[in-house]
């Protein structure tokens, strides 16, 4: 495997930055502390969805540097990483807190960050094709698949 190139290594950033952002939300519905001096409960909170989001783009990244995808191919790709990030994701938050969660949590947890997910990489891919003057990629994707 070829090392990622800037692209991939913004939209993986993104990516997490995504995620830490659902645990942010998710900690303030539940009124638990997001400022700054709950950096480390946010990240505790955070970092089953991480951990498995890492395994998950790992696991589906493409090996070439190439262009981002289409913004067609955003909602399909995102999605079949994270139906391996998201069991991998419940199954860590299991072990973390020593008990599963309530189904309820599983909807909302299933859904949210994929949405997230799915708007930040459409934006990620308007802004790589607005880069490169509104040219669509005829290559392969860097987004995970």
């Amino acid at each position: 495997m070829t090392r990622p190139d800037r692209g991939t290594m913004l939209l993986l950033a993104g990516d997490l930055a995504v995620l830490v952002l659902f645990a942010i939300l998710g900690r303030r519905t539940h009124e638990e502390a997001t400022g700054i001096e709950a950096v480390g409960a946010v990240l505790g909170t955070a970092a089953p969805f991480l951990l498995a989001w890492l395994v998950a783009f790992a696991l589906t990244m493409r090996s070439t540097a190439t262009p981002p995808a289409t913004l067609a191919a955003v909602p399909r790709l995102t999605a079949r990483a994270w139906l391996i990030a998201f069991p991998l994701a419940v199954l860590f938050r299991a072990a973390f807190l020593a008990r599963f969660s309530p189904w309820t949590f599983y909807i909302v947890a299933g859904l949210m960050p994929l949405a997230l997910l799915i708007a930040w990489r459409a934006l990620f891919v308007l802004g790589a094709q607005r880069g490169r003057g509104g040219a669509t990629p005829h290559s392969s994707s860097s987004l995970p698949r």
